[in-house]
């Protein structure tokens, strides 16, 4: 048994590993560091869809009671299994699923990996242009199956998928008040009128829409009410 300090990820000896470990950090940190003080509540329940190696996970797991990890792609996965088990954080609970709507909930569909590390993986088509590694087979859930209660906090970086998860999300969220979204939303040309629609369903629901600077491709949605 080799002992780990308060905080350890496993990476993969690769490029995108060593660059993400020695350039980048833990990533997005400051907006995790931001949702722990703006969100964070010992009494609920955080929902984190594209989980990858469970930044948002473990670094928020400490200031909600539980939180449930959605990971699409295989290894990531299993590398997002392996960060739980060496922080010891016994209240995360991680499910190897790709979150969807209902329409394409449960199947099994072809996830397109175009990284290493399994950042940006995604069930989409892929857009002109786009380069993919490999290909791999995924079952598809919605957000509503679970039945989650005391949700405090969904969070939302699913390459282009978002969507279609709030949309399998809704029973979810009017049950839990319209809790508070961290979701990413690119500036790419091939996502602009998706982007559009996915805006204009959460102000339907009533969420405002705020930019979290400095990222450009990462925005929060809260209730106005």
């Amino acid at each position: 048994m080799v002992p780990t300090p308060d905080l350890a990820f496993l990476m993969h000896d690769d490029d995108s590993g060593r660059c993400q470990m020695h350039q980048v950090g833990v990533p997005e940190l400051p907006i995790i560091q931001w949702a722990a003080q703006e969100f964070g509540d010992k009494t609920k329940t955080f929902i984190d869809c594209g989980a990858h190696m469970g930044a948002y996970s473990i670094l928020l797991s400490d200031h909600f009671d539980q939180v449930h990890a959605f990971e699409a792609q295989r290894r990531t996965y299993f590398q997002l299994c392996g960060n739980i088990f060496i922080n010891e954080k016994p209240n995360i609970t991680p499910y190897y699923k790709a979150v969807t709507n209902l329409t394409e909930s449960n199947q099994t569909v072809t996830l397109h990996v175009v990284s290493e590390d399994g950042g940006g993986s995604t069930i989409r088509k892929p857009h002109e242009n786009q380069s993919i590694l490999s290909r791999e087979r995924v079952e598809t859930i919605t957000i509503d199956r679970y039945h989650f209660n005391n949700v405090g906090l969904i969070k939302l970086d699913i390459e282009g998928n978002e969507l279609k998860a709030l949309q399998g999300a809704s029973h979810t969220l009017e049950r839990n008040d319209y809790p508070p979204l961290i979701f990413e939303a690119n500036n790419d040309a091939w996502y602009a009128a998706e982007k559009k629609e996915l805006f204009k369903y959460l102000e339907d629901l009533d969420y405002s829409i705020i930019e979290i600077r400095p990222f450009d491709n990462m925005y929060a949605a809260i209730q106005r009410n």
